[in-house]
């Protein structure tokens, strides 16, 4: 397999992506408006209601006499159990429409027909069109990150006297999104080969969306623990997933599917 061909299919994807505003408008606009909106919501529960959530939620190491240590507590808590977990999944909840229209936007413009006359296999061609999705969405979740750390330190340090990020687990989790957003990306795609158009796929993609918020609502639940130990047997995990489901993707990718 030839990389470089995949890059190729890749770029011709993205180009015709961002000649669209109404595709990569709301891809990237919501996942910055979130960057800018969650660290103020955050800051606003820590000043207000830290005290009663904390008890709530039994976090461990904050006293009952220190109530202003008990708001920043929470605001770290809350920056990185709860609203990082949120951040992981942007890539698959804001990439679904791009990774819809890889194979199921050729049918429907009726240009499967010439790509698949180009010198591609079927397997640098699947790799493209998941490079498609993959880049943007992942190079997008980190703008997000950095846009949303650089914010929650701004107002932490205004409000608090000190800086919040990055921690080790939030530094882990910025590692882990290209992992999450693969798995998840490489079925979107395989999906929208199968389909008759774009419609279908999206349908299709907005139930595998639902899995992926088990993570935010477990750690908001107290279920799991995102400690650095977790996230990187998650790690761990995803790159198994991803190496397994790239492999069936192209066991089963039928490029006579798509005419």
């Amino acid at each position: 397999m030839e990389i470089q061909k995949s890059f190729a299919v890749a770029k011709k994807d993205i180009r015709e992506v961002f000649s669209s505003i109404s595709i990569f408008g709301p891809m990237f606009g919501i996942p910055l408006a979130f960057s800018a909106l969650l660290p103020i919501f955050s800051l606003y529960i820590a000043i207000n209601e830290a005290p009663s959530i904390a008890l709530a939620i039994n976090l461990s190491g904050v006293s009952q006499a220190l109530p202003f240590f008990k708001n920043i507590a929470f605001m770290t808590y809350f920056s990185i159990n709860v609203l990082g977990p949120i951040f992981m999944t942007m890539p698959i909840v804001t990439s679904g429409v791009i990774a819809a229209d890889s194979f199921a936007g050729e049918k429907e413009r009726r240009t499967a027909e010439s790509l698949l006359l180009s010198p591609v296999t079927k397997s640098e061609l699947l790799l493209g069109k998941i490079l498609a999705t993959f880049i943007p969405a992942v190079l997008m979740t980190f703008a997000a990150f950095a846009i949303y750390g650089a914010i929650v330190n701004i107002l932490s340090y205004a409000y608090f006297g000190a800086y919040i990020l990055p921690t080790l687990s939030w530094l882990t989790m910025l590692g882990a999104v290209p992992l999450l957003a693969l798995a998840p990306i490489s079925l979107v795609v395989l999906i929208s080969s199968r389909v008759k158009g774009i419609k279908e796929a999206q349908q299709l993609t907005s139930l595998l969306v639902l899995p992926l918020l088990i993570l935010p609502f477990s750690s908001l639940l107290g279920l799991a623990n995102l400690t650095v130990v977790f996230l990187l047997e998650l790690i761990a995990s995803l790159v198994i997933i991803d190496l397994i489901l790239f492999y069936v993707s192209v066991a089963t990718f039928k490029r006579e599917a798509l005419i």
